[in-house]
């Protein structure tokens, strides 16, 4: 108890601001747990919030060409590295104060080129079908189109009736949703088992089922709007 309560008092020094209400299952039992230690040493060695967004992308496109090459261990760790800094460099901004629009622009930027680099080199170095390959990329940004073109205008203007087990989720702070951060901890895992044929068709299945959810989650409440 005595740990953990050291724990808290450390992370609360490092991590000014609670990000958002409520957070994907993989930051929240998972990344957010890690990364105020290194919050801690970037904040020591007073790098700045963009120069962390850089060294995060430098991993990420690492991590892709190792896996395009069929380095597997050594990317599925870079990726975790990666994915870790990612959520630094925004504990660091608001630690010291430094959010700014190019910090952001910046931020997603990163994510958008290590994204496209990441899923094309598993695609590419996957024993699978050449349509399988062109489906797995395809379902990623599919997804994106969907969310930002329908889900997100949608939850502007309407209120979302959830199921009860949304809901029940929900109520623990918890995003229940097949989201890139699940993935990246998937990817990882299937490439230290050296079996990324599989994790291709789980990212195809959970991707496509967690849209499709999204999709008729927001037609219910339409309708039920309407009535």
């Amino acid at each position: 108890m005595m740990l953990v309560d050291q724990y808290r008092r450390f992370r609360s020094k490092y991590i000014v601001q609670q990000r958002r209400p409520h957070e994907y299952i993989a930051n929240r039992y998972y990344a957010h747990l890690i990364d105020p230690f290194f919050t801690k040493i970037a904040y020591d060695l007073k790098l700045s919030p963009n120069f962390v967004t850089i060294v995060a992308g430098i991993l990420g496109v690492t991590a892709s060409l190792c896996f395009g090459v069929n380095e597997l261990a050594l990317g599925a760790v870079l990726l975790q590295l990666h994915y870790i800094l990612d959520c630094v460099d925004g504990n660091l901004a608001r630690l010291t104060n430094k959010c700014t629009p190019l910090g952001a622009k910046l931020d997603k930027l990163v994510d958008q080129v290590v994204r496209l680099l990441l899923f094309v080199s598993l695609a590419y170095v996957a024993d699978v079908h050449s349509l399988l390959k062109v489906v797995f990329v395809g379902t990623i940004y599919l997804d994106i189109f969907i969310v930002h073109f329908f889900i997100l205008p949608f939850l502007r203007t309407h209120a979302i009736v959830r199921s009860p087990w949304k809901k029940w989720v929900m109520s623990k702070g918890i995003i229940p949703a097949f989201d890139i951060f699940l993935i990246y901890i998937l990817i990882s895992i299937f490439a230290l088992i050296n079996n990324i044929e599989i994790l291709i068709y789980v990212v195809i299945v959970g991707k496509n089922i967690d849209w499709i959810y999204r999709v008729w989650e927001c037609l219910k409440s339409r309708a039920i709007g309407l009535q």
